[in-house]
This record gives C-alpha cells, structure tokens and sequence, in this order.
C-alpha cells in the first residue's frame, strides 16, 4: 500500500509524486489518460497569467518566484531524467491593450521589462505580422 496516492498526472501531479518519491514516501499516481497532457500541456511550461497586471500582488508575487524557480527545475529534471524540457525564456508581445497605462504603472513596480513600441520595431521584430 501506497503513503500518498494523487489523482492526476499533470504537472502538478506528477511533480508532487517526484517530491514525495525523493523524500521517501511511496506514491500511487492514477490518471485518466497521458501524463502531462490536457491542461498542463496547453499551459506549455507558462507560470505567468496573460495579462498579469490584472490579478492581484499575491498573484504576481507568486508568478515572480515560480519564474525564478523554473530554470533550476527545468535543469534538475534534465538531470534526473536525461529528457530536456527545453525550458526557453522568451518574452510576450501584447497587441492593443485596453489598460495599458495599468499595464505599464505594473511592470514599473515589478521591475518587469514592458515598454510600448512602435509598428515600424513590432514589424521589425515579427515580419510575418500583418497591419
């Protein structure tokens, strides 16, 4: 008999049966269907809302350590288990945001990177876009 079973293997299952197994229990993981598909693989390894100025500071400050956190799991997987997430940091380019002075006043006080840019620069940056 198991010490902890956990009902579906997505991320969040999975990775709470490796913490678990790493710290001696033993783990009965059911799921449905294939691990990590579903949610967590139409989430594609995001850990930050879409528009993250319109939650509220817990959430940023939630989002800020997991981004923080992310480079050292994607490496410690890799290690573990030889498969390369291919953790990639990559920015977002927002196209007419409604509450862009919020948006900005936000990334001002996160000390996120986030500043409105030109057409001449977007198109310069993504030249398959269409005006």
């Amino acid at each position: 008999m198991s010490d902890t079973l956990i009902i579906g293997g997505g991320v969040m299952g999975m990775m709470m049966a490796w913490q678990l197994a790493e710290a001696g229990q033993t783990v009965t993981l059911l799921e449905r269907g294939q691990c990590g598909r579903e949610a967590s693989w139409a989430g594609g390894g995001i850990v930050s809302p879409l528009y993250p100025w319109r939650y509220s500071s817990a959430i940023s400050s939630l989002s800020r350590w997991s981004e923080g956190e992310y480079p050292r799991l994607a490496e410690a997987l890799k290690d573990a288990t030889g498969i390369d997430p291919e953790y990639r940091q990559k920015g977002l380019i927002y196209l007419r945001v409604e509450d862009e002075a919020l948006a900005l006043d936000w990334a001002r006080t996160q000390h996120k990177p986030l500043e409105v840019i030109e057409r001449e620069a977007l198109y310069a940056r993504e030249p398959h876009l269409v005006s």
